[in-house]
């Protein structure tokens, strides 16, 4: 994959045709990732593709815009640049259009205001009062996790994060219903992303796309149902469900209804969906670089004297921070996003025109050499020192729409490393494809199968094939 390089400082946008555009289009939705590198070694910082084309629906315009100050300008102007849906959003009056209403749909005042009543519920003062069931989270979640197994990382941690991410928003007070909804929302999500559901979007008998509908339908009874049970009950819980009622009583009108039922929604779609993906690209790294992984393995056995090793101590290991700083800059969970271009006149050289929608990308901004030298490079020290702004490094978003839940996202994962390395040592089986996938997030496609090794045991990077190798250099 050629290296996405900076443009010549002043050049102009390139703006391609309808036939220049159409292999773009098409480039784009079968891999992005490397559509966005191609895009912005071949033509620049900012390229906009011709909106003749079929799926630049209603005149609109795709415009790519790559590099840290593009970032800063289409992420920080939140009036200027209209955040877009991260599912399809079904037909008016749908439970599919209420259920995708979280704060990530928001705008103007109802957005500041639900992300201003949020935001307690997930600062680090919060994500102190829930490590300690989170600890015991991930204990249970890795009972079974013994040297001499062989485990699919991708789904023990979807396992890990599903159960975790229930439990913060929907309680333990009924564990088995929360991790039924997370499921459920889950398997809902990856319906939102599936070809044979985008081929036919008519909501007739037998047709996926229904199947979809009907699923959001479900997701909408269960919420509501654990609403009511929990407001009868008085909302005691610690769960962000809990606390978001007894916001409500306490400021009638602050938190309608319907908000809650998109919240829970969402807010679980982003926790669960992004601190798996993140988890299990990690392992792959520490995998394939054994001695990085005894290192941190030793790190944490020093943090762990005395007894468990607390979020406090953790938060306090820089190879901990940096390890998870370089897995998320190779891998960002969400490697793109997209803004709706409304009442702005123009973009860098580009005019734009209303309802151009404008791609930035996370992923590309990790790649940049001027900003990481040897950016293939899995290479943890890089951070003793380093110092990149919210634009250019950005593996939660950046500027007014930050992700609000990246406190508990970093705890969930140094808890989980700590808990996992304390128990054994991970190797990828020899032979494994390891392809990327991307629907919204970035995750690998399929099993990724690896091996418990006992702490203190050899292991060995694995001869791995698949286009990861053209996000991160592997050894052979």
């Amino acid at each position: 994959m050629p290296v996405a390089r900076a443009s010549a400082a002043g050049a102009g946008a390139h703006i391609l045709g309808p036939l220049a555009s159409a292999p773009w289009y098409v480039r784009f939705l079968r891999d992005p990732i490397r559509c966005l590198m191609d895009l912005r070694a071949r033509h620049g910082e900012l390229c906009a593709l011709d909106h003749g084309v079929p799926l630049g629906s209603r005149g609109r315009r795709f415009v790519f815009a790559l590099g840290p100050e593009y970032n800063r300008r289409v992420l920080s102007d939140i009036q200027h640049f209209h955040a877009t849906g991260q599912s399809l959003p079904g037909p008016a009056g749908s439970a599919q259009r209420r259920v995708r209403f979280g704060l990530t749909r928001m705008r103007g005042e109802r957005h500041a205001e639900q992300r201003a009543l949020l935001l307690p519920l997930f600062q680090r003062s919060a994500v102190r009062e829930q490590a300690g069931a989170m600890a015991e989270g991930v204990e249970a979640a890795l009972a079974g996790w013994t040297p001499g197994r062989t485990v699919d990382v991708k789904r023990e941690m979807r396992r890990l994060m599903l159960h975790l991410s229930s439990e913060l928003l929907f309680g333990r007070e009924d564990p088995e219903r929360s991790w039924r909804l997370g499921e459920g929302i889950g398997d809902w999500l990856a319906h939102n992303f599936l070809g044979r559901v985008w081929l036919l979007l008519l909501d007739l008998p037998g047709t996926p796309y229904r199947g979809l509908l009907r699923r959001a339908e479900a997701i909408e009874r269960e919420i509501r149902a654990m609403i009511e049970s929990k407001r009868a009950a008085g909302a005691v819980g610690d769960d962000v469900v809990s606390r978001l009622l007894r916001a409500q009583a306490e400021r009638p009108g602050a938190v309608k209804f319907r908000d809650l039922v998109g919240q829970a929604t969402m807010l679980f779609a982003a926790s669960y969906e992004t601190t798996a993906n993140a988890m299990t690209w990690t392992l792959l790294l520490l995998a394939q670089h054994p001695e990085i992984m005894e290192d941190l393995a030793d790190e944490l056995a020093v943090a762990r004297r005395g007894g468990p090793v607390s979020l406090d101590a953790l938060e306090r290991l820089p190879l901990l921070d940096a390890v998870l700083k370089e897995s998320m800059r190779l891998f960002p969970p969400v490697p793109y996003a997209i803004r709706l271009a409304r009442s702005v006149e123009s973009l860098g050289s580009l005019t734009l025109e209303d309802r151009d929608r404008v791609v930035v990308s996370h992923y590309v901004t990790h790649h940049l050499p001027e900003l990481y030298p040897d950016p293939g490079r899995f290479d943890p020290s890089r951070w003793s020192g380093l110092r990149r702004g919210p634009y250019e490094y950005l593996p939660f978003g950046a500027g007014p729409r930050t992700c609000i839940g990246f406190s508990f996202a970093n705890a969930e994962m140094k808890l989980a490393l700590a808990a996992i390395l304390g128990r054994c040592r991970v190797s990828v089986l020899p032979g494994t494809r390891v392809e990327r996938s991307v629907a919204v997030t970035l995750s690998p496609r399929g099993p990724l199968p690896m091996r418990l090794h006992a702490p203190g045991e050899v292991c060995r990077p694995a001869r791995i094939g698949g286009n990861v190798r053209e996000m991160v250099r592997l050894p052979d």
